[in-house]
């Protein structure tokens, strides 16, 4: 494998925070539940989207625009740990770090919770054991897509028990069938 590849293995794993975050519209109590590979940039993202009013969910844009960005909250609600720093395959949910907050749209305490769940970043991937590093070239696409994998099943959880359908959020109510 060629060293521009080796690269991209190892930023697709090595010191992000992947996780579920939520956005809390504080004069309604309406939320928006999502989740980032890279949690660390996800509100600057968020709000980027916002402040150019090109955010996919309307109903969100839509309030977002019509208090000026003000009492919008960003919440960390839990991290991703990657394989390798909690000793186990695939990934594991870190403790809930709900709580954690980046401040509102309106600039109160911007920038996002520091610390990461797992202390360090490591460059191990899922299917490695603790202390061994993997070849060049270990860390493929399905190493990949089960990080991707179990970032929605964290996500799809706390969709579970937030509930931020309706009047209660922005997020749609998932399709049955």
């Amino acid at each position: 494998m060629n060293r521009r590849k080796e690269l991209q293995n190892e930023f697709g794993v090595k010191g992000r925070t992947m996780g579920v975050f939520q956005i809390v519209n504080k004069r309604s109590g309406k939320r928006y539940v999502a989740s980032s590979p890279t949690l660390d940039s996800a509100w600057q993202r968020e709000k980027f989207m916002l402040d150019a009013g090109s955010h996919f969910n309307s109903a969100l844009q839509g309030e977002y625009r019509d208090q000026a960005g003000a009492d919008f909250e960003f919440e960390v609600l839990e991290k991703l740990e990657p394989a390798g720093t909690a000793g186990e395959a695939g990934g594991k949910a870190a403790g809930s770090t709900a709580g954690e907050t980046a401040g509102n749209a309106a600039g109160e305490a911007s920038g996002e919770a520091s610390g990461e769940a797992s202390g360090e970043a490591s460059d191990k991937g899922p299917h490695c054991e603790a202390g061994a590093r993997p070849a060049a070239g270990a860390l493929n696409r399905s190493a990949v897509l089960s990080y991707r994998s179990a970032l929605k099943q964290l996500e799809r959880k706390w969709l579970d028990e937030l509930r931020p359908y309706g009047p209660e959020g922005y997020n749609r109510p998932p399709s049955d069938g």
